[in-house]
């Protein structure tokens, strides 16, 4: 039905344009897909996204001399992946 291609086609827009993997949101993956290991994809998110939008924003202490963003370390990289 159209309904449903615009929603799955408007999904995956905002999906992209967030740079979010789609089951850290709660999408389901269709009818003969998956998509694999949520933890890794939460690491690699992390790592790939996460940190370095967060270094940036830590520049602004530098700019004001003082600390004013603090970010807690992503309590998932501290632990040893499951597989």
């Amino acid at each position: 039905d159209e309904f449903m291609n615009v929603k799955a086609a408007s999904r995956d827009d905002v999906l992209a344009a967030h740079r979010v993997p789609p089951q850290l949101m709660g999408a389901m993956p269709g009818e003969k897909s998956a998509f694999g290991d949520v933890e890794k994809a939460a690491r690699v998110y992390a790592i790939n996204e996460l940190m370095p939008v967060m270094e940036a924003m830590k520049h602004i202490n530098d700019w004001l001399g003082e600390e004013v963003i603090r970010f807690n370390p992503y309590a998932l990289l501290d632990t040893q992946p499951t597989s």
